[in-house]
């Protein structure tokens, strides 16, 4: 057996020559990046073995993936609660072998400018080394599956959104099932152009009246340090108590308060709303007035909300919870009402009856932070105070009134 130790800019010299040298390849890695190297690989594609590459935290080129659609013995791995993470070069013909083994993905930091080390073998296939490496690559097999247009498309739109988050969470693939279901939704493959399209036909309502009511919203909260700050009939305009004597002389006549969710038959909501109960001015604080909005954030909200009723005879649920998270924080939150429940729950793939507090942010939240539109940067123009409150005017595209 030749033993040798290659870097990086020794590893993108050496790969393409046995690319093309032998008659077999077999790889596994975490991550891969397009270029001229992924080029060269994917020309001898009648080669490929088993070649396995990882998807976690997005980190694999988009282009690369689609450059595997449908090709023999090419895959992509994904093990829940596991990151793959091998960095495994196999070549052989007949009987002899060259394998690569080290530190070094194929990106290109890996086979460029990266601080890299790999042992590079050349021995004959009968070594224990080879045969230990196709055992360790054939144990993979249980979580592989092969590279599909669904599976890439969604991939990209997930890495696309990746790209701007310090941290990416590893993508839903279509094996997720019930999630992949989720985030592969109309709804969320929307861009901005069509969603901004659908949002402003607002079969229901009628889309100008409800962003005037929406900026008067952000208005209150942008002047007050506290929701305990603000007055009664305010405290009932974001909560969508919408009985005439609720704002009578306010001045808050004029607006459609109902829209986005009447909560007027609520009674123990009502009643604390009224009252201006101290913990419900503490939950709606928990929420920052900009800026991201972290689950955390969100938790702590619940958790106040609920516990606003523990003296009264019904509890608070979703449709009053995130009437009064949507009117806060439009760009995040999405009310969700009688009137809009199935046909959003019917965009987003879940029973309506299971949708509650608890699992709100996963079955919602979640998808909508991965959806084209909610990534899109914000317009200039008419359309940028309806960007800043994306989220909310969902509504006006799944609301129905006759439900």
């Amino acid at each position: 057996m030749k033993v040798s130790v290659l870097d990086a800019k020794a590893l993108r010299k050496v790969l393409p020559r046995l690319i093309a040298k032998h008659d077999q390849i077999y790889m596994a890695v975490a991550w891969a990046h397009a270029g001229p190297v992924a080029d060269k690989l994917i020309e001898n594609k009648h080669k490929f073995r088993s070649v396995t590459v990882g998807l976690d935290f997005c980190a694999t080129d988009p282009d690369f993936v689609d450059s595997l659609r449908k090709v023999p013995n090419a895959f992509v791995f994904k093990k829940s609660g596991a990151c793959f993470h091998p960095k495994i070069y196999l070549f052989v013909s007949g009987q002899s072998a060259e394998a690569i083994v080290g530190s070094a993905n194929f990106t290109s930091g890996g086979l460029g400018n990266n601080v890299e080390a790999c042992l590079h073998l050349s021995c004959d296939t009968s070594e224990a080394a080879v045969t230990e490496l196709l055992a360790t690559m054939e144990s993979y097999a249980p979580h592989r599956q092969p590279v599909t247009k669904q599976l890439s498309d969604a991939y990209r739109r997930q890495a696309e959104i990746a790209a701007s988050r310090p941290r990416a969470p590893s993508p839903i693939l279509p094996s997720d099932k019930a999630d992949f279901q989720r985030i592969d939704s109309d709804l969320l493959k929307m861009d901005w152009a069509a969603f901004i399209h659908e949002a402003r036909k607002d079969p229901n309502h009628h889309f100008e009246t409800r962003m005037r009511f929406l900026r008067y919203l952000q208005t209150l909260f942008a002047r007050a340090q506290s929701f305990d700050d603000l007055t009664v009939p305010e405290w009932k305009a974001v909560a969508g108590i919408v009985h005439p004597d609720a704002v009578a002389d306010s001045g808050l006549e004029k607006y459609q308060i109902g829209w986005f969710g009447s909560m007027q038959g609520s009674g123990s909501f009502t009643k604390l709303i009224a009252n201006k109960d101290g913990r419900i001015a503490k939950a709606i604080d928990c929420i920052p007035r900009r800026g991201p909005v972290r689950e955390t954030e969100f938790d702590r909200f619940c958790a106040l909300f609920e516990s606003a009723f523990a003296d009264s005879a019904r509890i608070g649920r979703t449709p009053t919870a995130t009437r009064l998270l949507a009117m806060k924080r439009p760009d995040v939150f999405v009310c969700v009402n009688n009137g809009n429940k199935a046909n959003l729950a019917e965009a987003l793939h879940f029973a309506p009856s299971t949708l509650s507090l608890e699992n709100y942010w996963e079955r919602v939240i979640e998808p909508i932070r991965l959806a084209k539109w909610y990534n899109a940067p914000r317009p200039e123009g008419p359309d940028a105070e309806a960007w800043d409150c994306r989220a909310a005017l969902v509504d006006a595209i799944h609301y129905d009134a006759s439900d």
